[in-house]
């Protein structure tokens, strides 16, 4: 059974802790739109905060778990994972000007790759990049950002593993990318040059990752088309490494199957459909709460859990 083409990035999921705080830094620093404003399936009482730049298209959106009572992931001085967003080449010393009078620190950086970058941290300690390098394609304006310096999406994400052999294999021979590069102890992947495309991995030299906590990786998640390549998916995965992943679980804008991989990540393959525009219009994703239909029924009881979100 040979691996199917690599969609890449479906999504990537991070714990946050204020929800309204997350939605300002998000939404008003860095001209994300928030594109759904849901609940998680096994703790209603939390926000579910989907950002993307697409339209409500699949592929590339940062998503965050808001749990107020999440203590800081702990931090370790050689710690190197990060998200990365593209912007165009020229847009850096804009942005570098943007941050710095917003207050927020940041600094010029180089990736693994050479490409240049700033380095920021979002409220809670999460590690991110604006990468340079895709010039002339543009973005969704706002919240003062002209769509020629806007962020386009999410870049990559960057894992850092103690096993990488048994990642590279999956992400290869499962997942349907390709190896593109090597520097140091960094190996990068692409599955195509769009948003949520690259896939960069890092060899830790021990195997404890940081603990689960505010400001870290809950999971990332690959896309599938559909379900028959999902279901071909996990019939790879068990041929090639040896990994059985859970049985389908519905998310109402998706469907999708779980496993472990190296040092304990939890990484979804979710198919790309039905999608966000489900349950509302292209112009207003994101305005309202919205429910997957199992919770409609307990809207009164969850919005008094919740906080309000402007």
């Amino acid at each position: 059974m040979s691996p199917v083409s690599g969609r890449g990035l479906h999504h990537v999921t991070v714990v946050a802790t204020d929800p309204g705080r997350n939605l300002d830094f998000y939404r008003h620093v860095l001209g994300l739109r928030l594109e759904k404003r849901t609940v998680t399936h096994e703790d209603p009482g939390a926000y579910h905060l989907m950002y993307g730049q697409n339209d409500g298209r699949p592929g590339g959106h940062l998503t965050f778990f808001s749990w107020r009572s999440a203590a800081p992931a702990p931090r370790q001085p050689d710690d190197v994972e990060f998200l990365s967003f593209a912007v165009d080449a020229a847009a850096l010393d804009w942005w570098e000007e943007r941050l710095d009078r917003m207050k927020v620190a940041c600094h010029r950086e180089a990736m693994p790759s050479g490409a240049p970058a700033i380095t920021l941290q979002d409220p809670d300690g999460t590690a991110l990049a604006l990468v340079g390098g895709l010039a002339g394609r543009g973005g969704r304006e706002g919240a003062g950002i002209p769509g020629a310096f806007a962020i386009h999406g999410l870049r990559a994400v960057a894992l850092s593993l103690h096993d990488t052999d048994l990642m590279a294999v999956i992400l290869t021979e499962v997942l349907g990318y390709a190896e593109t590069g090597r520097c140091g102890d960094w190996t990068a992947f692409s599955a195509h040059d769009q948003a949520g495309g690259e896939f960069l991995l890092h060899r830790r030299g021990d195997d404890r990752r940081a603990r689960l906590g505010a400001g870290s990786i809950h999971h990332v998640a690959f896309r599938t088309s559909d379900d028959e390549t999902q279901a071909r998916m996990a019939a790879l995965l068990k041929s090639r490494v040896g990994i059985e992943a859970s049985p389908v679980k519905d998310r109402f804008y998706f469907r999708s199957i779980y496993f472990r991989g190296p040092d304990g990540i939890l990484i979804e393959m979710a198919t790309d459909g039905p999608g966000l525009l489900i349950d509302e219009a292209r112009d207003n994703l994101g305005e309202r709460l919205v429910l997957p239909p199992g919770l409609e029924g307990r809207r009164d009881e969850l919005l008094r859990l919740l906080p309000p979100l402007a």
